[in-house]
């Protein structure tokens, strides 16, 4: 079994052949060491929760209100996919809906799964959930790129009445539900997957 205590905030880790207190200060900077990441499963899956409900609005409201030479138009995700589809950009229209729609939702049914593991204390299939866990990790840099996007194009495309751009509420909510699914990835802590197979092969 993993007896080494880690420190979240300079990531030393104390090895099995120090033994130290459960809750004991980390010798480097004074942060309170653990075995595990406090709360790891109801922290996760609270943010996962909050995620996925925040995911609702992100699809439902607009997203990004456009005007161009007198056009207005407002769309959320999905419109906005297929109007870029319609234009004949339909490269750009998938790499939108991969990673504005296809990629958040799987984030989040990812840590689902992963969650509903720990909370049946499945032991089947760990190395796999571990690998899940590590996609999803891998996935979440991208995370807030669309976002990224909205903004720049907020202050890139203004020129008066010819063309302007202008963020809408679903911006907000899209924004709101990545974050959640950060926090809910950082808070997830997979060793929890492993523990009761690491208690029944230690000597």
């Amino acid at each position: 079994m993993d007896h080494a205590l880690h420190c979240a905030a300079c990531t030393l880790t104390l090895p099995a052949s120090r033994p130290a207190p459960e809750a004991a200060d980390c010798p480097r900077c004074g942060a309170q060491l653990h075995r595990r990441k406090p709360h790891a499963l109801e922290y996760s899956a609270a943010f996962t929760l909050g995620g996925l409900i925040m995911l609702l609005p992100a699809n439902l409201l607009p997203v990004l209100s456009t005007n161009q030479l007198g056009h207005a138009h407002t769309d959320t995700i999905f419109s906005g996919v297929m109007r870029l589809y319609s234009d004949g950009l339909w490269g750009l229209a998938l790499i939108v809906f991969t990673a504005s729609i296809v990629v958040p939702l799987l984030k989040l049914v990812s840590l689902g799964f992963l969650l509903r593991a720990l909370y049946r204390r499945s032991t089947a299939r760990r190395r796999g959930l571990t690998r899940l866990y590590a996609f999803v990790k891998f996935i979440g840099r991208w995370s807030m790129l669309d976002v990224f996007l909205v903004a720049f194009l907020t202050g890139a495309v203004q020129f008066g009445a010819l063309a302007s751009v202008r963020p809408e509420p679903g911006v907000i909510a899209f924004a709101a539900s990545v974050v959640l699914t950060i926090f809910a990835t950082e808070t997830f802590d997979s060793r929890l997957l492993w523990d009761d197979h690491d208690t029944a092969t230690s000597p």
